[in-house]
């Protein structure tokens, strides 16, 4: 809160009297930046969709910012419930209708087969997919999908 206090030139107690913790101030500017970002994916492709994933949990200081939170996460069960109903869930979805309208057959089992490895490599700070890694990915799913 400190640093926070000081880089907005404001006491902490300012800070405490609108967010009760610095989980809070994070997820207040997670959620405005996310809703600030131009979200709509006409005429992307899934790889497309799937690199600005990526370019959005690896940028500074987004990724710093969410690596905190998922640090959070893992000891405070308010922090977990906060960060998927604010942030994941919403962008999740976002995600499942895209891929329904892309034509996918199962979307909410392919989001998950898509995310689940971008967000296992960043989570254990892996090498991101690189663009060809990414769409031998997009196309494993999609032939797993077609021989369900």
């Amino acid at each position: 809160m400190e640093g926070i206090a000081a880089q907005a030139g404001v006491g902490k107690q300012t800070l405490y009297r609108s967010w009760p913790s610095v989980h809070a101030i994070l997820f207040d500017a997670l959620v405005a930046e996310s809703a600030d970002a131009d979200e709509s994916f006409d005429g992307a492709s899934v790889v497309e969709v799937l690199q600005a994933t990526i370019d959005e949990i690896t940028t500074e200081p987004r990724g710093t910012l969410l690596r905190t939170l998922a640090a959070a996460i893992q000891v405070d069960e308010a922090v977990a419930r906060e960060f998927r109903t604010r942030l994941f869930e919403p962008q999740r979805e976002q995600i499942i209708r895209f891929l329904a309208a892309s034509g996918y057959a199962n979307p909410r089992q392919a989001a998950e087969s898509l995310l689940a490895p971008i967000f296992y490599r960043w989570f254990l700070r892996l090498p991101p997919f690189t663009r060809d890694e990414l769409h031998e990915h997009v196309e494993a799913v999609r032939r797993g999908e077609r021989a369900s």
